[in-house]
């Protein structure tokens, strides 16, 4: 009796030794299974931070460009708004007043040609003014060289290189010198046409004073809508490189620069971008004809806007 009573106790703990084995090997499992399924949750939610912290930094550098072309813009209109005055300053002092009889016989769908008149086209902006200009900076020119940086000075000199080219007219001069009223270290050359411009620019970079920079040409923004991507950007979201020039040679313009401004992370064939086109009248033109071409296929174009 007693070795059978014996023998039932070690068959019970054998049996209890073995389930408490087995439950053990089961919490283990189940410990092991909740341990790989948080660092799988942390993993994904790392992931997620960092993707939301690239997308987070894509839109500040985004941010921080517009800022920077706006800058460039407002910059670029005040010296447009600064030429536009002094060249209607001294305008009004020789244009002569129409007089009543000659508004009289004016026909009602004409003007008098000494009346002058404001472009007012539906698209363009008004900083699409057609007046050409080289703006000079003296800023670094120093102490002992600003007498010769002075308007009158500049202005002589560069009449002075221009007249000495070779085939040159003996009797050129500048239609205008004026200093900006908001920067006095710049004075800004008016010009007559295109031509004029570049030979404006040339003969100021002539000059002999030490520190004189000529600063570059005039950008007009246009924005193009529906462009296909895959003509301006590459597979990282980067313009192409000879996208400017290829489609500057396709539209008859110049490109300076140009940005895409739809979301590049979004995988969308079309959208938006600016280009920036060094005459007024080749913005102008662009806006009129409401297209824009990119490797044949065409988008439309609309006046750019500044985001808030």
């Amino acid at each position: 009796m007693r070795e059978q009573t014996s023998e039932q106790i070690r068959t019970t703990r054998e049996q209890t030794t073995e389930q408490l084995k087995i439950i053990r090997e089961q919490t283990a499992r189940n410990f092991e299974q909740m341990r790989l399924q948080v660092m799988k949750e942390v993993g994904i939610v790392q992931g997620q931070a960092a993707e939301e912290i690239r997308e987070a930094k894509e839109e500040l550098k985004q941010a921080r460009e517009e800022m920077q072309q706006a800058k460039e813009e407002i910059s670029q209109m005040k010296e447009q708004l600064n030429t536009i005055a002094g060249s209607i300053s001294s305008g009004a002092q020789t244009s002569p007043q129409p007089s009543y009889a000659d508004v009289a016989r004016t026909p009602p769908t004409s003007q008098p040609s000494n009346v002058r008149t404001l472009s007012s086209m539906r698209t363009t902006p008004s900083s699409f003014t057609d007046t050409l200009f080289c703006t000079i900076d003296t800023s670094r020119v120093s102490e002992e060289d600003r007498g010769k940086a002075q308007v009158g000075e500049v202005r002589q000199a560069i009449e002075e290189k221009v007249r000495a080219r070779e085939g040159g007219q003996p009797n050129w001069r500048c239609a205008a010198v004026v200093k900006d009223v908001r920067n006095e270290d710049r004075i800004k050359v008016v010009c007559r046409d295109e031509a004029e411009l570049q030979l404006v620019r040339e003969a100021a970079e002539r000059t002999m004073v030490k520190g004189v920079r000529v600063l570059r040409d005039q950008l007009y923004p246009v924005k193009v809508d529906g462009a296909n991507r895959t003509a301006v950007l590459d597979s990282s979201g980067n313009i192409l490189p000879g996208a400017a020039e290829a489609l500057g040679k396709e539209n008859v313009v110049t490109i300076a620069k140009m940005h895409w401004l739809s979301n590049k992370e979004n995988g969308k064939m079309y959208g938006s971008m600016v280009i920036y086109v060094t005459k007024a009248s080749d913005a102008r033109r662009l806006l009129d004809e409401r297209y824009f071409h990119l490797a044949g296929e065409s988008a439309s174009t609309n006046v750019f806007e500044r985001r808030q």
